[in-house]
């Protein structure tokens, strides 16, 4: 009997102790482990209302902690779980727990610089904010979203989405977004492109579209087209319908994508420019997107209002007319425009 009690205690002893080396590895990792000297800092983002949990899972995907249980603990046990802030940190990885607790439960917006892109915005549009408010040249720009950027090894969403002919037009999310003001190219790119990649999973019955490229083209055609999410779903509904019979867009924006001009009707000589980028020209979708849509326009484009209409046009009080005939379009024209 007292052999077996030893037996029980000895066991008991290892466990034990196997427990508070454990506790002291992680309180070393929690409380004094420094990130290694070469570490370079990156920037984290947390949305609005992320739970601890999914902010922790990331850290941990990103490598930027050990353990995601650990973490969790620490955070618990000095009741700072519930205390995470909103908002883009510059962050080493590796860094302690106590540290990176720290910096997301003090967030501070005198820290960093807002920057708003807004729905429709181009690739040559959003660079120009932000070459004008951070220290980045147009050609890192340039080359971050070009259609050989570095996201093509790095951003799964881009590998799987993006076509290696294009750049990265379309695949970045308009929104306000918060950096540090030595934020390079990379981080905001990067940034954008994974608050796009989460926009669109959020979409309901995304999982059965066949391609996002064609999608998020198509989007950014009816985000530059009609500003409402009522009238983004007919516009989708009547691209939809020209889709499937053969005809051609003719679609305006389009064709101010290729000149760079912001017009809403575009000159007889701008039809006549031989671009795969014409809807007037040629039939079907654009190579890519023209635009970075929202996800109104979005979502539009994944979910049409089932309509009859094959014809638009934009009054200039800014009312849209519908057309189901070619000769109901000519004398809405008439009527609305002349």
């Amino acid at each position: 009997m007292v052999k077996k009690i030893i037996a029980c205690l000895s066991v008991l002893a290892i466990f034990v102790a196997i427990v508070v080396v454990m506790i002291c590895s992680q309180t070393y990792r929690f409380w004094i482990q420094d990130p290694p000297r070469d570490a370079e800092p990156i920037l984290f983002a947390i949305g609005q209302g992320a739970s601890f949990s999914e902010v922790a899972q990331v850290l941990e995907d990103q490598d930027l902690i050990v353990s995601k249980f650990w973490f969790t603990f620490y955070a618990k046990l000095d009741g700072s779980a519930r205390s995470i802030l909103a908002g883009t940190y510059q962050v080493e990885p590796r860094m302690s727990y106590a540290n990176l607790i720290d910096r997301l439960t003090q967030y501070s917006s005198g820290q960093d610089i807002s920057i708003t892109i807004p729905e429709g915005y181009s690739l040559k549009k959003i660079g120009k904010i932000v070459t004008s408010t951070f220290e980045i040249s147009a050609e890192d720009w340039n080359y971050w979203t070009g259609v050989n950027s570095p996201l093509e090894q790095s951003s799964d969403f881009i590998k799987t989405n993006k076509p290696d002919s294009v750049d990265l037009e379309g695949f970045l999310f308009p929104d306000t977004y918060r950096f540090y003001p030595n934020a390079t190219a990379g981080d905001i790119v990067t940034t954008m492109v994974d608050q796009m990649e989460g926009e669109v999973e959020g979409i309901d019955g995304i999982e059965g579209v066949e391609s996002i490229h064609e999608l998020l083209t198509l989007a950014s055609i009816i985000e530059k087209e009609v500003p409402s999410a009522n009238e983004m779903k007919i516009v989708s509904g009547i691209f939809h319908n020209r889709l499937e019979i053969g005809m051609p867009l003719q679609s305006c924006a389009t064709v101010n994508y290729i000149t760079g001009k912001d017009t809403p009707a575009v000159s007889a000589e701008d039809l006549e420019i031989d671009s795969m980028y014409n809807t007037y020209m040629y039939a079907g979708l654009t190579p890519g997107p023209i635009s970075n849509p929202g996800i109104n326009s979005i979502d539009a484009a994944l979910h049409p209002q089932s309509n009859d209409y094959l014809y638009f046009l934009a009054t200039p009080q800014g009312e849209t007319i519908y057309a189901k005939t070619f000769d109901e379009h000519v004398a809405n024209k008439t009527r609305y425009l002349y």
